[in-house]
């Protein structure tokens, strides 16, 4: 029997992932801002899958779509545009759209254009790998994700050079200090070369938080080399975080825009 989660809250990534009868199943809110965009990754799994679809995705907060005779227009609904998640590039170029639309002229769900084109293969076939991060542009609406919790580590494999959009894929509020960054060889001093082989300098792997209009609002530093620093920083050159990389909270669904080296970004799996 599985257990039952509600929750409601303001690359390439994937999972090991096996089926247990104790999986949690639910669903959950995540906000989006008023105007401008927002980051989001999805924080359910498909049931019995190692992935999400943008079918597990649906949006909420607007009035059911009701057509005025008299006015001789539709009030409420969610038109063409007024809600959309795009999947990014390496380069934070859009790779593709998609649009949620319910009018009263039998539109439903996601469409591949803002006049209600259908997505060739439905929704279904648009895979979200775990920790994958999505652009929306919304209008304070919730995007809703829906399944079964991942039982395994998120693990985001970053480019060789090149950017990928990750975030917190679980339904749990997660903080810096939880996320490690793994793939690389142990730092050690060579003294006849005078350098530092291994380890991971500051610049080489950065996560950073993004505003509605896409540039960066804070930026931390993961560095593990020979000189005592191992862990998340406010700079490259291993300034301590305000507080400590704990304070720097997480919420589910939070996306990141991360800077990599071809290194691992680990997030763990919720405590259930």
């Amino acid at each position: 029997m599985k257990k039952l989660m509600i929750a409601a809250t303001a690359a390439f990534c994937g999972t090991v992932f096996g089926l247990e009868s104790a999986n949690v199943v639910g669903y959950q809110n995540l906000e989006t801002t008023a105007s401008g965009s927002k980051m989001i990754a999805p924080t359910f799994l498909t049931v019995a899958s190692s992935q999400s679809t943008l079918a597990d995705l649906s949006v909420t907060g607007y009035d059911t779509p009701v057509y005025d005779p008299d006015m001789e227009e539709t009030e409420g609904g969610c038109m063409g545009g007024q809600f959309v998640v795009q999947i990014l590039n390496g380069n934070g170029t859009t790779k593709a759209s998609y649009y949620w639309i319910d009018d009263d002229n039998g539109h439903k769900g996601w469409y591949a254009d803002r006049t209600g084109a259908a997505i060739e293969g439905g929704a279904a076939s648009v895979k979200i790998n775990p920790g994958e991060a999505l652009w929306t542009i919304g209008k304070g609406y919730n995007l809703v994700s829906a399944g079964q919790v991942s039982d395994a580590d998120i693990v985001c494999n970053t480019t060789v050079s090149g950017s990928v959009a990750v975030g917190n894929g679980t339904p749990a509020s997660l903080t810096l200090n939880d996320l490690v960054v793994t793939g690389y060889d142990t730092p050690v001093y060579d003294p006849d070369m005078e350098e530092t082989e291994g380890g991971c300098m500051g610049g080489q792997f950065v996560v950073q938080f993004l505003n509605t209009n896409g540039t960066t609002k804070d930026s931390y530093y993961w560095i593990d080399d020979d000189n005592g620093h191992k862990g998340w920083y406010a700079d490259r050159t291993g300034a301590a975080i305000k507080d400590g990389a704990g304070s720097v909270a997480i919420p589910a669904g939070q996306g990141l825009w991360v800077v990599g080296k071809g290194l691992t970004l680990r997030i763990p799996a919720p405590a259930l």
